[in-house]
């Protein structure tokens, strides 16, 4: 956690009002979304597709890489 976003924790504790809550859960979802690199997670790209196709050594089949799928997700709760 860095300085930017245990600010932005502390002002989610602090807020009273359904207005302050969805300001600050705004602000930190634009933060995260402009921060976000895959936290070392699995960045392998998720199946879609054939599932049971083999694919050989070194391919990369089709679907969205995590990040990608990250990305989107915070994009549509930013637009809620």
């Amino acid at each position: 956690i860095d300085r930017t976003m245990l600010i932005l924790d502390i002002f989610a504790q602090h807020a009273k009002s359904k207005e302050g809550k969805a300001q600050v859960s705004l602000a930190q979802m634009q933060y995260l979304y402009t921060r976000l690199r895959g936290w070392g997670g699995n960045l392998s790209r998720q199946a879609g597709g054939r599932a049971g196709s083999n694919g050989g050594v070194g391919l990369r089949g089709p679907g969205e890489t995590k990040i990608e799928t990250d990305r989107q997700r915070l994009r549509q709760d930013m637009a809620r």
